[in-house]
């Protein structure tokens, strides 16, 4: 995957422009489609998931992201794009054929983060009930 194309690039489809009254998150979304991947932050990837925004290209990123820090920041709160690629169905993951296996992976890793005593995150926050019912969603 070409990561210095945007999601417009890739799925060969342009959006229009959105309403001057549209939202707040559907200006962005509508922004972010013409951003290149290798800019996407943790923050886009996030709101990119849990909109339904090209997701067999965003995965891939996201997952970069949270295999570098479990916890990671996407504008909310410490775990929440963890949250976001846990709460993907497993067939979005299926497209990759090694998907399932490397998101299974991750949660358990992620896991062992969360309950280690040397989790650099603890100081602040408490991991999520969210991530853990995720993380039990997906069998890890």
């Amino acid at each position: 995957m070409n990561k210095s194309r945007t999601l417009e690039q890739l799925e060969a489809h342009v959006w229009s422009s959105p309403p001057a009254d549209e939202s707040p998150m559907a200006t962005r979304c509508h922004a972010l489609r013409k951003v290149p991947l290798e800019k996407l932050s943790a923050g886009d990837c996030r709101v990119l998931l849990t909109q339904g925004i090209g997701t067999r290209y965003i995965l891939p990123i996201a997952s970069g992201y949270v295999e570098a820090d479990p916890l990671i920041e996407g504008d909310d709160d410490p775990g929440d794009l963890l949250l976001a690629l846990l709460q993907e169905p497993l067939d979005a993951w299926a497209r990759d054929k090694d998907g399932s296996g490397r998101l299974k992976s991750l949660a358990r890793r992620i896991d062992d983060t969360l309950t280690s005593d040397s989790d650099p995150h603890r100081a602040y926050k408490q991991p999520s009930k969210d991530i853990r019912a995720a993380l039990a969603a997906h069998g890890a």
